[in-house]
């Protein structure tokens, strides 16, 4: 049993690791463009929301590779959501004034 239990922590951590991995090409296209109309907000509110709550899910199981990758998850989820009300909003300030 204590090996199953390893390789779903092998498991889990892998996973959690190519889902926050996906997070990375987009975070430096938004760097690099500045732009993120294309993106939505509301798309990011909703899998922030998910990924907090499954920290609080992860806490009350005290299971680390769950609160480790949704808090890291959450974390670049809101750098992204950052990202995109500033870039948005430069974007628009550029198109009204010039």
């Amino acid at each position: 049993m204590e090996d199953l239990i390893a390789w779903a922590d092998i498991i889990g951590t892998i996973a959690g690791i190519l889902v926050l991995s996906s997070f990375i090409p987009q975070l430096v296209k938004a760097y690099k463009t500045k732009k993120m109309f294309d993106v939505s907000i509301h798309l990011m509110i909703l899998i922030a929301s998910g990924m907090f709550l499954w920290v609080i899910y992860g806490f009350i199981r005290s299971d680390p590779v769950i609160i480790g990758t949704n808090a890291a998850g959450f974390v670049l989820n809101i750098s992204l959501l950052v990202m995109k009300l500033r870039y948005d909003k430069m974007q628009n300030s550029t198109v009204k004034t010039g």
